[in-house]
This record gives structure tokens, sequence and C-alpha cells, in this order.
């Protein structure tokens, strides 16, 4: 169980929680925990949504198909602790339009839906706790889903990657991606190729200078004049 209460400490959903009341929260929850190999699905589209997933280690895409069979990244799940599934498990969704496929091994606890019923007289303290935690998720969920469409709508390409690149500065001058090459192209809906080749020309024009996941800001007013 100490690897499911790690876990839980690094997640939103336990967040301001004693290890004790997480405890309690696990010894009063329907929790299965499940490995996943690399290339499996965890849920399909069009299928029931039954449980809430917390990710313990290993990466997982959460995407969706278009009608031309192009796949589109909708977000990574990345850390220790991350969750997915909440908002379908919550809104009494019928189904999935999305699907979540795994990237690297990965090791999952699996919430099941009953947990978050709110049945009268069969609340415990911790879960209390929990649901107000989820109700703060889905304000940061909503606030990353506007960031996005803000990056999405900026223009061209290289708007829309000046913006993301803005919205991922951290400190001055230096931008530390928490994404592959790969998923950033999925996730501003363009060929990796064409990513790649934009990258290249604001690196000849002295814009930025790209180190594998480190970018350094050269010429930050020239940049902004893309926003």
């Amino acid at each position: 169980m100490e690897d499911m209460i790690f876990a839980l400490q690094n997640s939103v959903l336990c967040k301001g929680m004693s290890e004790e009341q997480i405890s309690n929260f696990i010894n009063t929850s329907r929790i299965t925990k499940r490995q996943y190999n690399k290339g499996s699905i965890i849920f399909h589209e069009q299928d029931k949504p039954v449980k809430l997933y917390l990710l313990m280690e290993g990466r997982v895409s959460i995407c969706k198909d278009t009608m031309s069979g192009r796949k589109i990244l909708i977000t990574e799940i990345t850390r220790c602790g991350d969750i997915f599934g909440e908002i379908y498990l919550y809104m009494q969704k019928e189904q999935y339009n999305i699907y979540a496929t795994v990237q690297e091994n990965a090791k999952i606890m699996e919430f099941n839906s009953e947990l978050f019923a709110m049945k009268k007289g069969m609340l415990e303290p911790s879960h209390i706790i929990v649901f107000q935690n989820i109700l703060m998720l889905f304000a940061q969920k909503a606030y990353n889903m506007n960031m996005k469409l803000q990056v999405l709508s900026s223009g061209n390409l290289r708007q829309c990657l000046v913006r993301f690149l803005f919205n991922q500065q951290m400190e001055e001058n230096v931008i530390q991606l928490c994404m592959t090459r790969e998923a950033m192209a999925e996730y501003l809906n363009v060929a990796r190729q064409s990513l790649s080749r934009e990258f290249g020309e604001m690196q000849e024009e002295g814009l930025i200078k790209v180190n594998k996941k480190t970018i350094t800001i050269l010429d930050q007013e020239k940049l902004e004049e893309y926003l």
C-alpha cells in the first residue's frame, strides 16, 4: 500500500491530506492497481466511463482520431499522481469520445465509480476532501483547455508555436519543455517535420536556440511580435 500512498501524496486528489487520511481513503474505497504494457489501450472511444484513473508510473496519452484516421493528442499523463477520466465519470457520460493509450509501461490506480456516488450516510471525511480537490482540478483543466485554445487560434504555425513557448516560459530567456517533439507536434496539430522545420528556421533567424528539451530565447522582443 506504500506505493499507493506515495502516488496519492503526489496527486491533487489528496491535496492537503495527512498520511493517515490518505490511508483511510484507500481503506474505504474500491481501488484496483493494474499494470499496462506499452501500446495497451486503457479505454477506447465509445466505452462507458466507469472508472477514474491515477498514474503511478509510466506515460499515457489521451487522444482522438479524426474521420480521416489522423491522431490528435489531447494531453499527456506523465507525472506520478496525475489523474484522468474524471470528467466523463462525474458528468455521467454514456461513452468516451477519446481514448487512452500507454506510451511507456504503466502502473495505474483505478477507482470504481461508486466512490463518487456521494450517497447519503456513506461519506467518509477523507472522501469529502477528495471531492473538493476534484472541483479544483476541474477548474485547472478548464484553464488548461482555454490556454490550448489560445495557442491553436493564434494564427499560422509560427504564431501558435511562439504562443505555446511563452505559455511554458517560467524564467527569463529559458524554457524547459515537458513533452517530446512528437507530442508537441500532436498538441499543435501539425506534422512533426513541419514543427522541426519551423524550429530550424527560428534558430537560423537568431530567435531561439534549441538543445533537446531546453529552448533559449535569444530575441524576446522579436518573438513577441508574433503574439
